[in-house]
C-alpha cells in the first residue's frame, strides 16, 4: 500500500515522482483487493490557456481554444486492482486499464496521439495516482490528486477531480520543455467494480488498535479533548491558469495536500448540504454545511520590502479523500485523524466552488450559505457561480518583471476550531518565467508556516529589524476549547535601512491573517523634530477590487495612516489574509518602540506591536505605549 510520506520528505519530493504500487498478492487480506475494469469518463482539457505555450489541442481533428471536455472510454481489455480495506479506497494496485480518446497534441511539426492509452498504478507525492503511457510504452501523463469513491451497491468505482499532469517525456516528444509538470486539465472515470462476496464493507478501519469508530465522529463542541489540527503538508503544484482577455492579468492556482494531525474529527460538509438525518451520523451544530476554505496569495520581495501582489478568492472544500488514515470511519464528509486529503490545481480553479473572501468569518472559520455570493436571493440553494476570472488570484504580469526580486506563493486552509493556523499554511519560492504568451512558476521547496518570515525572521537579533506576532485573545479566555479560541492573528514586521547619510527608510509589513474586525488605522511614532522626506503605501487587490490608498498625516508625535471609507461588501481596511505596506523616510534614527493599530469596531479597539521605529525617546512618557498582546 502507498504509505504517507512525512512532511519533510514531501518538502523535497520531486513533483513528477511516480512509483509503482505494491502488487495485490502482497495484501494481507485478499478480500480487500478488488478489481475494476471497463467504463467511461471524460477529460477536461485546458485549451483556454495551453495554446499560450504553443500547444495545439485537437479533439476529433478540430483545434480547440476554449476549456473543452471530451469523452473517453475504458475498454474491457484488462483490469486494475484497488486496495479497499473495510470498503474504503486506499490505493490503486496491480494491473492496467486500456483507455481510448479522440485527443491529439501538436506543437509545430511534433504530434503526439492520446488515442490509445494504458493506465497503471503509481504514486505522486505520497498519494495514489495513475501512470498513463501510450502504445509504445512512453510515459505521457500522470493522473494525480484523484478523489476516489466506492459505490458498493452499484459496484462502481468513481474517480473525479484529478489533475492530468504532463511528463518530461511528453514535453520532450513535443519539443516543449516548459510543458513538463504542467497540469493539462482534469480527468474523471466511472468504472465497473468487482467486490468479493465476503468483503468487509463496514467503512470502519483503524491503523492503531487503540482507536475505535465507536461514538464517532468526535466533535470538538462536545468534548474539549477532541482537538482539531489540520496541517497543510504540501502544495505540489503552482499552475498558470490563463490570461484575462484584453488585460495584462494572469491567473494562478495551487494544488494542496493536507492532513488531520490531531484526535478530533474535522467537519467536511459541502455548501448547501446537511448531515442531519444521515444514516451514518448527524452534525448537530449550526450552520450544518461547514467545511474548510483554501485561500492563496502571491508576494514579491524587492526594493527592501515584501509586498502582496495577488490574492485569491475562497475555494470551498467539498470532499475528503481520507487516505492513509490512523482511523477511517467511512465518510468523506469528515477528515478523520491521520487522514490525508488532496485537491488538484484544476479543482482549485472551479467556477462552482470559488467565492469571495468577504463571505467568510475567518476567526471562527464560519460560512453562512444562504444569502452568500452563491445564493444572492437567499433561496437556500446555489444559484450563482463565479465567472472564469472572478474570485481568483490574478496578478499583473508587469509585477513579475523585477530581475532582482524574489517571489513566493502560499496557501492556507481555514478550518473550523483549528488550534494552530500556522501549520495550516505553507509556501514555496517561485521563479515566474514567461513562455510564449503564458507563464511557468518553477516552484522551489515547500515550507510550512507564514511566508512573511522570509523577509524578517521570527528570531531576528538585528536591532534594525523586528517581527511581532499578535494573537487577539478570545472574548471568553476562561472557557474550555473551542470556546477559548483566539479572535485573530496578525504579524507586524519592520526594517530600518539607512538609504543615505542621515536618511532612514522604515518599511512596515502588516499582515492580518484571521482578525475579522479588520484594521483601519496604523500609527507609527515619529519625533516632532524629525523631518519626513517621503511616505509610501501599498495594498493588493482584494475580492477583485484594488484597495484604495490610505491617507497619511502627522498627528502629534505620530505618523498616521488611515483607511478611506468604501461601499460594502468592498473594504479599504486591512482585511483577513492580506498584507499592506506602510513606509516613511525620515532623518530620525532607529530605536525599539511600538506601532499601534486601530480595529474597525468592537473591543479591543487598539492592538500594539513591538517594532523598530524612528527614535521617539522624547515622547515615550507622553504617549505611554503599551506592550503587544
Amino acid at each position: 500500500m502507498v504509505k504517507y510520506l512525512s512532511t519533510l520528505v514531501l518538502a523535497i519530493a520531486l513533483p513528477m515522482l511516480s512509483i509503482a504500487a505494491e502488487p495485490a498478492n502482497d495484501r494481507p487480506d485478499p478480500t480487500e483487493v478488488w478489481s475494476t475494469w471497463g467504463g467511461a469518463g471524460d477529460m477536461e482539457l485546458r485549451a483556454d490557456f495551453l495554446p499560450d505555450f504553443g500547444l495545439e489541442i485537437l479533439i476529433s481533428g478540430e483545434a480547440r481554444n476554449t476549456r473543452s471536455t471530451t469523452p473517453l472510454q475504458v475498454r474491457d481489455l484488462g483490469s486494475i486492482s484497488v486496495y479497499a480495506p473495510n470498503g474504503n479506497f486506499e490505493d490503486f494496485d496491480a494491473g492496467r486499464l486500456t483507455i481510448t480518446t479522440n485527443v491529439v497534441f501538436k506543437h509545430g511539426d511534433r504530434v503526439v496521439s492520446l488515442e490509445q492509452l494504458v493506465a497503471t498504478s503509481a504514486e505522486y507525492v505520497g498519494f495514489p495516482a495513475l501512470k498513463v503511457t501510450d502504445g509504445q510504452g512512453r510515459h505521457l501523463l500522470t493522473v494525480t490528486n484523484p478523489h476516489v469513491a466506492v459505490k458498493h451497491e452499484q459496484q462502481r468505482l468513481i474517480i473525479e477531480n484529478a489533475d492530468i499532469i504532463a511528463t518530461r517525456e511528453l514535453a520532450d516528444l513535443l519539443d516543449l520543455s516548459d510543458l513538463a509538470g504542467m497540469p493539462l486539465g482534469m480527468a474523471a472515470f466511472e468504472l465497473n467494480l468487482h467486490i468479493p462476496p465476503n468483503a468487509d464493507l463496514s467503512g470502519f478501519s483503524a491503523a492503531r488498535g487503540a482507536l475505535s469508530c465507536n461514538g464517532r465522529p468526535f466533535w470538538s463542541q462536545d468534548d474539549p479533548s477532541h482537538v482539531i489540527d489540520v496541517a497543510l503538508i504540501n502544495m505540489s503544484t503552482v499552475a498558470y491558469q490563463g490570461r484575462q482577455s484584453g488585460t495584462s492579468l494572469i491567473k494562478a492556482a495551487p494544488s494542496a495536500q493536507l492532513q488531520n494531525v490531531n484526535f478530533g474529527d474535522a467537519i467536511w460538509v459541502p455548501k448547501f448540504s446537511t448531515l442531519e438525518g444521515s444514516s451514518s451520523f448527524t452534525y448537530p451544530f449550526t450552520p450544518r454545511d461547514q467545511h474548510p476554505y483554501l485561500v492563496w496569495n502571491m508576494y514579491r520581495i524587492a526594493d527592501g520590502r515584501i509586498a502582496q501582489i495577488g490574492s485569491s478568492g475562497v475555494k470551498h472544500a467539498f470532499f475528503s479523500l481520507n487516505n492513509n488514515c490512523d482511523i477511517n470511519c467511512g465518510s468523506g464528509r469528515v477528515l478523520w485523524p491521520g487522514c490525508t486529503d488532496t485537491y488538484s490545481s484544476g479543482t482549485n480553479d472551479s467556477n462552482f466552488n470559488q467565492g469571495p473572501r468577504h463571505d467568510i468569518t475567518p476567526a471562527d472559520a464560519l460560512f453562512f450559505s444562504t444569502g452568500s455570493f452563491f445564493d444572492p436571493a437567499g433561496t437556500g440553494s446555489q444559484t450563482n457561480n463565479s465567472a472564469s476570472f472572478q474570485n481568483r488570484l490574478l496578478v499583473d504580469e508587469n509585477e513579475l518583471s523585477s530581475p532582482d526580486a524574489t517571489y513566493f506563493f502560499d496557501a492556507w486552509y481555514v478550518v473550523l476550531h483549528d488550534i494552530d493556523i500556522w501549520n495550516s499554511m505553507g509556501f514555496r519560492p517561485i521563479n515566474p518565467t514567461p513562455t510564449g504568451a503564458g507563464w511557468v512558476f518553477n516552484p522551489g521547496s515547500y515550507q510550512q508556516g507564514a511566508t512573511i518570515r522570509s523577509w524578517v525572521s521570527e528570531t531576528t537579533v538585528d536591532p534594525n529589524e523586528s517581527h511581532a506576532v499578535i494573537v487577539v485573545p478570545s472574548e471568553t479566555p476562561g472557557a474550555e476549547y473551542p470556546g477559548n479560541q483566539p479572535k485573530g492573528h496578525l504579524r507586524v514586521l519592520a526594517k530600518a535601512t539607512e538609504v543615505a547619510a542621515g536618511r532612514w527608510r522604515y518599511n512596515y509589513a502588516v499582515q492580518n491573517y484571521d482578525f475579522d474586525r479588520n484594521i483601519d488605522e496604523i500609527r507609527i511614532p515619529l519625533p516632532g523634530s524629525a523631518q519626513v522626506f517621503e511616505t509610501f503605501f501599498k495594498a493588493p487587490v482584494v475580492d477583485g477590487v484594488q484597495v484604495a490608498d490610505w491617507t497619511v498625516q502627522r498627528i502629534g508625535g505620530e505618523l498616521v495612516f488611515t483607511a478611506p471609507p468604501a461601499t460594502p461588501p468592498n473594504s479599504n481596511d486591512l482585511t483577513w489574509f492580506s498584507l499592506f505596506n506602510f513606509e516613511v523616510e525620515t532623518d530620525a534614527t532607529p530605536a525599539q518602540g511600538s506601532v499601534s493599530m486601530r480595529a474597525a469596531a468592537g473591543s479591543p479597539s487598539q492592538l500594539n506591536a513591538n517594532a523598530v521605529v524612528p527614535d521617539f525617546a522624547e515622547l515615550v512618557f507622553e504617549n505611554g505605549f503599551e506592550t503587544s498582546l
